[in-house]
């Protein structure tokens, strides 16, 4: 990764606290051709240096394999908690340190944290209409703090979110290199989302899947017609979406 500033510059907004959170976390667009608004108090920095208190001394160029969700930039519209929306042409989601990535008009790197972001939306640049993916900021019950971005499959009364952590690891050191080796590795933690509340998921699969939702008789001959075996994300979300089909 290329060198960047290394001071620290604020991008100052005027900010209103907003408490608690919705009880679905939509998916859709909302203004995509937005670009103004008051977004909070937003810390923008240089994303140079590692964050992360156990690798404070590495750069990216020292650690293999990437941080982000995808290497590749991408249009998107962050909300803010006091319905403030801004559009970015070119974005990445840092899932190390929980920051947006961003190129300014003049081609600098940036980042902002997501202390004040509601929703991160991804646009799909092959159809600007529908979502490439969609992040929402919950409670981190993982590592105990106030919120992190959780990615949001789908909507209605049961939404499957993911929380994904990019962390670090290094190596014993390698007297044939003559160096330890650091590289990013990835741990993925499921949840169902219901009534604003986080029912974390010990895995994907049927038992996890069946004893984080509520009874329905239907749902039974429901997989068994459809040969849903509930293995993968697409299972899950085929059968949220089936049961909240029937809720309305």
């Amino acid at each position: 990764m290329k060198t960047y500033f290394k001071h620290l510059v604020l991008l100052s907004f005027t900010f209103i606290s907003k408490v608690g959170y919705t009880q679905q976390l939509g998916i859709d667009m909302g203004a995509p051709g937005a670009t103004g608004g008051n977004y909070g108090t937003v810390r923008v920095f240089d994303p140079a240096k590692l964050t992360d208190k156990k690798t404070s001394s590495l750069t990216y160029a020292d650690v293999e394999g990437s941080p982000f969700w995808d290497d590749n930039w991408h249009a998107a519209i962050i909300y803010f908690n006091n319905n403030g929306i801004v559009k970015l042409p070119q974005a990445k989601l840092n899932l190390l340190t929980g920051e947006i990535h961003y190129l300014s008009p003049v081609g600098t790197e940036l980042a902002v944290e997501n202390e004040n972001i509601e929703k991160l939306v991804f646009i799909n640049e092959k159809d600007n209409t529908k979502p490439l993916a969609v992040f929402a900021t919950l409670p981190d019950y993982v590592d105990n703090k106030p919120k992190a971005l959780f990615r949001v499959f789908n909507n209605g009364y049961l939404q499957l979110v993911l929380l994904q952590k990019n962390l670090v690891k290094t190596s014993p050191y390698d007297p044939m290199l003559g160096k330890n080796i650091s590289s990013f590795f990835s741990k993925k933690y499921y949840a169902i989302y219901i009534n604003g509340q986080i029912k974390p998921l010990k895995d994907l699969d049927r038992n996890s899947i069946l004893s984080a939702i509520p009874f329905e008789a239907t749902v039974e001959p429901w997989l068994k017609q459809n040969k849903n075996k509930l293995k993968s994300e697409n299972d899950i979300i085929d059968l949220l979406t089936y049961f909240n089909s029937i809720k309305k």
